[in-house]
């Protein structure tokens, strides 16, 4: 009898082995399952912010800038050296995550100072990250990027990664946006866009951390076999590089052996891009932002920035219009929510003409209307940081929905007047920055010129 027991399981096991080897991508590195698809855009500086706004902000394109810290002014990329840091920061206390493999589950997080990370980081397995503090922001300056348009008021933190390399993340979101700056080193980056979000968060989604639970260095397939499907880009940036990863892009970051060592600018994603702020920022001309004087943020900006994610182009709503707009982003939004969406409204209308424009949804009292509904506002979050429905089908980025409304005479001239009043014109409007180049395969290695491509300029 065992031996037909024995007999039986052998032949399940076959079968189960040569399933196994017909999935594509199985028990080898993420990324292995298909060829990477090309499209992210180079340029060899950093974008002015408007055009950063408006053609990779907005949409939320990558963007991978080649070399752009040996041709600007931030004084790190050079200062940075590990007697400098033990000489200026060697008392300053950071965090250190145990083992070269990121643990989000177990933690693995620990304390030391930056001296004695120093010391170790060579030859122990072992990587550095932490937020970066006031006095080494001295040796940082704000991107060209990120100088005015409101992006300066949306800066929520700089982290450093620092780790002699080897060093591979989880395949993660995030839900702020970031520059990641590369001081030395080289990372290999696979990107996946965000609107595969139901094959990524099918298997294995930790929807608390945001991040995956598949091991990048060996995909199981039989537990994640949605990852067969999924598109994506592989890029390498090295020393001197700077990439955008805009907010829910799903990412993966293989830190190469080596000295290895980045920084990354937070900030809250930006739904609308104020004209009137850039008024004397050349952005042509990196002039030199310190980081130390950049304010830090409102606390209340990144429940704020969560709840305007909803907005996406609307210029603006009338009373009548917000509370259907919302149930329409928002399906389980009910008439009940509606009638208190109307009460939401006028405490946001400060000035109680019944419109909220962007200027005014910029510095909302968002506490107060959470402290009065926060039933309706924790669905409102809920929804959007955790994404679109998982049960429906995949779908492309949706158009925007544009509200119109009775307008009175009063109504006509005040949004004649706000119209004419966002028509600033800036440099770019007059000459645009030649600035993309894409990539022709999705292996895209950053030691190498891009070949221009003049039909891409912008």
């Amino acid at each position: 009898m065992w031996s037909s027991i024995l007999a039986v399981s052998a032949i399940f096991a076959a079968i189960f082995l040569e399933s196994s080897a017909e999935l594509k991508g199985h028990l080898k590195p993420l990324g292995s399952h298909q060829d990477p698809v090309g499209g992210i855009p180079v340029t060899g500086k950093f974008p002015s912010p408007w055009v950063f706004y408006q053609e990779f902000v907005l949409p939320g394109k990558p963007l991978v800038m080649k070399k752009v810290l040996e041709k600007d002014n931030i004084p790190a990329y050079r200062l940075w050296t590990d007697d400098y840091l033990r000489k200026n920061f060697g008392q300053t206390d950071v965090e250190v995550e145990m083992g070269k493999k990121e643990r989000r589950s177990d933690g693995g997080l620990k304390n030391m100072t930056f001296s004695k990370f120093l010391h170790l980081y060579q030859t122990e397995d072992i990587y550095q990250v932490f937020d970066i503090t006031q006095d080494m922001k001295k040796d940082l300056n704000l991107p060209l990027s990120l100088q005015c348009g409101g992006f300066q008021n949306l800066q929520e933190t700089v982290v450093l990664w620092f780790s002699s390399g080897g060093t591979k993340s989880h395949l993660h979101r995030d839900m702020l946006d970031n520059i990641n700056c590369l001081l030395d080193g080289k990372k290999e980056i696979i990107f996946i866009d965000k609107k595969y979000e139901r094959l990524v968060m099918a298997d294995g989604w930790v929807r608390e951390g945001g991040y995956s639970m598949v091991d990048v260095e060996s995909v199981d397939m039989t537990k994640f076999p949605q990852l067969q499907n999924v598109p994506y880009n592989r890029i390498t940036i090295s020393k001197g590089d700077c990439i955008f990863i805009p907010f829910k892009w799903f990412h993966y970051v293989d830190s190469k052996p080596g000295r290895n060592m980045a920084v990354n600018f937070w900030f809250h994603h930006l739904p609308w891009f104020n004209s009137s702020d850039c008024e004397g920022v050349d952005p042509y001309q990196n002039s030199s932002v310190p980081l130390s004087s950049v304010k830090e943020p409102d606390p209340d900006s990144e429940t704020r920035m969560l709840f305007l994610q909803l907005f996406g182009d609307i210029k603006s709503f009338y009373k009548r219009s917000f509370g259907d707009y919302i149930q329409r982003e928002i399906p389980s939004i009910t008439p009940r929510d509606v009638e208190s969406l109307k009460e939401v409204f006028s405490i946001f209308d400060v000035n109680g003409n019944n419109v909220l424009t962007w200027d005014e949804l910029m510095t909302i009292d968002i506490v107060s209307a959470m402290d009065k509904f926060p039933e309706l506002f924790e669905k409102i979050l809920l929804n959007v940081t955790d994404g679109s429905d998982l049960n429906g089908e995949l779908r492309e980025d949706p158009e925007p929905i544009i509200l119109q409304e009775e307008e009175s005479q009063h109504d006509e001239v005040q949004r004649s007047n706000e119209d004419q009043s966002s028509k600033v014109k800036t440099p770019d409007d007059l000459e645009k920055e030649k600035l993309i180049e894409i990539a022709d395969d999705g292996n895209l290695v950053m030691e190498e010129e891009p070949v221009r491509n003049h039909h891409e300029e912008l």
